[in-house]
């Protein structure tokens, strides 16, 4: 019987060597993204997504490196400000694993209330 993998969640150090200084958004229109949905599934079997939100409110962004190497698509999730973050190799077709982004945590957008 095969041993079946679940989703990946990247360490840090890992997610960070996919960044670069320029990471730039790519349009909705670009035929070249990278195909998620098949980890997206898994993601949702592994509880990780909510089944709730349909298909196609899931992509918040997609963003590239700026060797073209790395995408990383982010997805929403139930809380504001929170994403699921798939990092793909694009040079090797495959995907990495997966970030969580907790942008208010990450920016210092929470207000700091007194």
């Amino acid at each position: 019987m095969k041993n079946r993998k679940g989703p990946k969640l990247l360490e840090r150090e890992k997610y960070n060597s996919t960044l670069s200084d320029k990471m730039v958004e790519v349009k909705d229109t670009d035929s070249n993204i990278f195909n998620i949905w098949p980890y997206v599934s898994k993601l949702k079997s592994a509880k990780v997504l909510s089944k709730k939100i349909k298909d196609n409110d899931l992509v918040y962004k997609i963003y590239r490196d700026s060797t073209e190497k790395f995408e990383h698509i982010l997805l929403s999730t139930e809380d504001k400000n929170n994403f699921v973050t798939i990092i793909v190799n694009k040079k090797r077709k495959k995907t990495i694993g997966y970030s969580i982004l907790d942008s208010d945590e990450k920016y210092e957008l929470r207000s700091n209330i007194a």
